[in-house]
């Protein structure tokens, strides 16, 4: 069933909701909405001969990203100004790493028995992240992120994103480019609204964009070719990912400015005041993060087992 402009429209408004905060998958979502396969089969559609041919599965992606674009675009701005408050900032990565910690739990519940080798999986998937989430990534050009860096980053942000339970802006987070890509974005947007064109901002953003086209196109594909022939050892490894980059959503850390943006950056991680009115709000937003996911899995699941039963009754 072919979805309506409307209902595709606001399937990609939702999914670009869950897919600016680190820890909700759009995939999760646009499985729920019941637009799931069908997006897949239009990015898998998508070859060298149907490349310059409007069919319905451009006229479908086109509407989905627009979608996703007005959600990025509205919210963007109202997360970039919580990452840069002092006091709002826990708040943000307390919630972020409940989502998280929800969603390992919520992956690692498709795993069969433990095995050597999954468990094997699993460690590598840890250390790798761990490793690479205590790294400065960001190479820089001219003070700004590096080209090719940043479309590498869309393009894994993007195979993240298509699978259920993996969180791409997580993944964009672990990398160090959360927060400068929403930065460019509000930048971009609040340039043009004064009619001013920010082409730093814009290239941040064409180059995302570039790397999230790609990424569709060809990690998408090797994605599906992993889960499809690999299912548990590709499942192992991404939970694992996630435990070990877990450091990168710790809501406590010390904090400076940076002289020429303006931007908090996290210096290094502190232990919190457990007797503070913060750590409590903290542990709250931390336990609303985890119960959203869960919510989001119990929505998840109710249409599986609606379809499965649709399904039984047809046949």
């Amino acid at each position: 069933m072919r979805s309506s402009f409307l209902r595709t429209f606001i399937s990609g408004v939702s999914v670009g909701a869950a897919d600016i905060v680190p820890g909700i998958s759009g995939g999760t979502v646009a499985f729920i909405i019941g637009i799931y396969e069908e997006l897949l089969q239009a990015i898998g559609s998508i070859n060298f001969h149907t490349l310059f041919r409007w069919k319905f599965e451009w006229q479908f992606l086109a509407t989905f990203i627009f979608g996703v674009a007005c959600s990025f675009i509205t919210l963007a701005k109202g997360f970039q100004y919580c990452l840069n408050h002092e006091a709002y900032r826990p708040l943000l990565y307390s919630g972020f790493m409940g989502l998280v910690v929800g969603s390992v739990i919520f992956c690692a519940r498709l795993l069969p028995a433990m095995t050597a080798k999954t468990f094997l999986c699993l460690v590598l998937g840890a250390f790798s992240a761990y490793m690479l989430s205590g790294t400065e990534l960001v190479p820089t050009q001219d003070g700004t992120p590096n080209d090719l860096f940043v479309i590498v980053c869309g393009a894994l942000a993007i195979s993240a994103m298509l699978l259920p339970g993996i969180s791409g802006s997580y993944i964009l987070n672990i990398l160090g480019m959360y927060g400068p890509i929403l930065g460019a974005l509000v930048a971009f947007v609040d340039g043009i609204k004064a009619g001013v064109f920010d082409f730093a901002a814009f290239r941040i953003v064409a180059c995302m964009v570039l790397g999230i086209s790609l990424g569709a196109l060809v990690f998408a594909r090797v994605v599906r070719y992993l889960l499809a022939n690999y299912h548990v050892a590709t499942i192992a490894t991404l939970v694992g990912f996630m435990v070990g980059a877990l450091k990168c959503v710790w809501p406590f850390w010390t904090l400076a400015q940076d002289p020429v943006t303006g931007a908090l950056k996290p210096l290094e991680p502190i232990a919190p005041d457990i007797t503070s009115l913060l750590f409590l709000q903290s542990c709250l937003f931390f336990t609303l993060g985890i119960a959203l996911v869960f919510f989001v899995e119990y929505l998840a699941n109710k249409k599986c087992n609606h379809d499965a039963q649709g399904g039984s009754v047809k046949n």
